[in-house]
């Protein structure tokens, strides 16, 4: 039986195969027919002819399978799971890109504030009532302004109103940025302590959120000589010796407490020592501070009312 089977040139082992002697002269009687259209010469020219060797079963086509998962082994392991995704890195993610939102926020507002209003302003006016409203609910105020051992009034009250613009600490530092948000002073005649709470509005920050301590220099000079002018009998007097510790910073936009006390040691007619500590109003001590008041002798200050 003799199978024709068409192949490629481009096979080679197929054309690299020896071929029978039955095959070659099939081959010759075909060559020596009559000759054919040009299609089937081209075709004939490129197929070849095997011829199984005798006792060998004929050739079958090979057939596809139905189903491929019938031609793989039964123990064949499945394949192994897609891993799932995590949210940790994405809740990670959100986490620090909002903390790094609010401290970045907080950061420029602490380094670069908004400006602030200018003093006798409509929004400085608003900003005054609404600490003076904040002031009254505070204890220690609620507690000495209903003691009657204390007598208490505003800071500067005796001064004229043409008067308040040409000086420090109700000119420039006026208004709620300054010191002029709160200041009221609480005096007690048995004991001749005195007890100023202020407000540091934020205008008076050296370092960023902390007061300067120029400023608080010149709130301590004040609120220690408030007491000594008490103790003469002149009602003036000016600063001879004043000496700070500064133990803590002073935070702007902040309520404060200075407690001042005259010293009985080393008091005379025309001199006097008084003791003073700037406090929070949880009691922690951030600056002490003592300073020696004299009366001139040389020369005659104006006196100083009861309400300055």
């Amino acid at each position: 039986m003799i199978t024709r089977l068409p192949t490629r040139i481009r096979l080679v082992s197929l054309a690299s195969r020896p071929v029978s002697r039955s095959a070659i002269r099939c081959t010759h009687h075909i060559k020596s027919r009559p000759t054919a259209p040009r299609q089937l010469l081209l075709k004939s020219q490129h197929t070849r002819f095997y011829t199984p060797p005798p006792g060998s079963p004929p050739l079958e086509s090979p057939q596809n399978p139905a189903n491929l998962q019938s031609i793989l082994p039964e123990n064949h392991p499945p394949p192994p799971p897609s891993p799932k995704r995590s949210l940790k890195p994405y809740i990670y993610a959100a986490t620090f890109f909002l903390l790094g939102t609010l401290l970045g926020q907080y950061t420029s507002l602490v380094l670069a504030p908004p400006p602030l209003p200018l003093p006798s302003t409509a929004e400085d006016n608003l900003m005054v009532s609404m600490i003076q409203n904040r002031a009254s609910r505070l204890p220690i105020v609620q507690s000495l302004s209903n003691d009657p051992a204390w007598t208490h009034h505003d800071a500067y009250t005796s001064l004229p109103e043409h008067e308040r613009a040409k000086r420090l600490t109700t000119g420039p530092l006026a208004g709620a940025r300054g010191i002029g948000g709160y200041q009221r002073i609480f005096f007690n005649k048995e004991s001749g302590e005195t007890v100023t709470v202020i407000w540091m509005g934020g205008a008076l920050a050296g370092w960023p959120g902390v007061t300067h301590g120029g400023v608080i220099a010149t709130v301590m000079d004040e609120s220690l000589g408030r007491c000594a002018i008490r103790r003469f009998k002149e009602k003036t007097g000016v600063t001879a010796n004043l000496e700070l510790d500064y133990l803590k910073p002073v935070v702007t936009n902040s309520f404060y407490v200075v407690r001042a006390t005259p010293r009985v040691e080393g008091e005379a007619e025309r001199k006097c020592w008084v003791t003073a500590r700037l406090e929070t109003l949880e009691g922690r001590v951030c600056v002490e501070a003592k300073a020696l008041f004299v009366v001139p002798k040389r020369y005659r200050t104006r006196e100083i009312g009861g309400q300055f």
